[in-house]
């Protein structure tokens, strides 16, 4: 295939080759409609100007970029802590982004990582094979994908072992008193995949005629749903296991069945998933699977710097050991 270049880009757009590049370096100074004629074609071809592919722009800057699904969800507050404390010791700044779970704006957003010359770019991609991770592995930058893991041999990754976690959070609930089990997987993410695999394998499934539920993946939809759980499957007068895929969502949960006066872990357990820092500081302390967030964004800083500083080549590839953590939403329903 014929590599493409900035002036097939605005020909094909029927723009000036100007006009491409202010799409590129600056999209606020363009018409939306014409913005969005440009970023089809872009988007298209995956295309990335080849100055920067090549690094032929000059050196790249001391930035990392941070591409995230979602600012407000504490697990990538505690990632980031991990990530900083690596890059900052080495004079490194880091530029964050999110795409909101959008698969677009997540490719719009590492492409300006590219553009703005970032020495490497971390990112928490909305999956392994996304449009993202295809125009990182064109653009040469280096990178290393985190929460996810990949098949691809020349792509590292550092995510927890969420099979084995699952497995975890299985053998714990199984010991408990409950009638009925209500399991939310919050989304299909890979991970929230493999956490249920490890779960439903290791559990009573048939026995336990467990309940599904999703559609949440924040903590405004734990909170909205847990009053729909506790009409729907008279959470007063049955007592019943929650497992819930993520700490954020369970968080938003346990909220809102105390709001209901539903007595946790007396009359509801909840679990979730995670350890985000505010899981043990709820009001009532979350019951997890600790990831070891902070040492998983340590672990992929590492690693990016290496590669950035030392230019190694060797893909990383790591799963983190996750831990079961009682605390007190489950406590008491042996």
């Amino acid at each position: 295939m014929k590599h493409i270049t900035i002036d097939d880009i605005a020909k094909e757009a029927g723009v000036s080759k100007s006009t491409v590049s202010r799409v590129l370096s600056r999209p606020n100074l363009v018409k939306e409609r014409t913005r969005e004629q440009i970023l089809s074609v872009i988007d298209k071809y995956s295309y990335v100007p080849s100055a920067l592919a090549q690094g032929l722009a000059g050196l790249p800057m001391k930035n990392i970029g941070f591409a995230v699904d979602e600012f407000s969800n504490n697990f990538y507050i505690d990632l980031a802590d991990g990530i900083d404390s690596v890059f900052s010791a080495s004079d490194y700044a880091l530029q964050v982004m999110s795409s909101r779970w959008n698969p677009v704006r997540e490719i719009q957003g590492v492409r300006s990582m590219i553009i703005n010359r970032n020495a490497g770019i971390l990112i928490a991609p909305s999956s392994p094979g996304c449009g993202a991770v295809d125009l990182l592995k064109k653009s040469k930058v280096p990178f290393v994908l985190l929460n996810c893991r990949t098949d691809d041999p020349d792509v590292s990754y550092v995510s927890c072992d969420n099979y084995k976690g699952g497995r975890l959070m299985a053998e714990h609930i199984g010991t408990l008193d409950f009638e009925q089990l209500i399991i939310l997987p919050v989304s299909d993410h890979q991970t929230v995949l493999d956490r249920m695999a490890g779960f439903e394998d290791h559990i009573d499934m048939k026995a336990l005629r467990p309940i599904m539920s999703s559609n949440a993946k924040t903590y405004q939809d734990g909170y909205r749903i847990a009053q729909f759980i506790a009409e729907t499957y008279d959470l007063v007068r049955k007592k019943t296991c929650l497992f819930v895929a993520n700490d954020y969502v369970a968080i938003g949960v346990i909220t809102k069945l105390l709001e209901l006066k539903i007595p946790i872990p007396g009359q509801a357990a909840v679990a979730g998933f995670d350890d985000i820092r505010i899981s043990a500081m709820c009001r009532i302390p979350l019951t997890t699977v600790s990831q070891s967030v902070c040492d998983m964004g340590r672990i992929a800083a590492q690693s990016l710097l290496g590669r950035i500083q030392h230019h190694k080549t060797e893909p990383i590839k790591y799963l983190v050991e996750p831990r079961l953590i009682i605390r007190e939403s489950t406590k008491g329903r042996t």
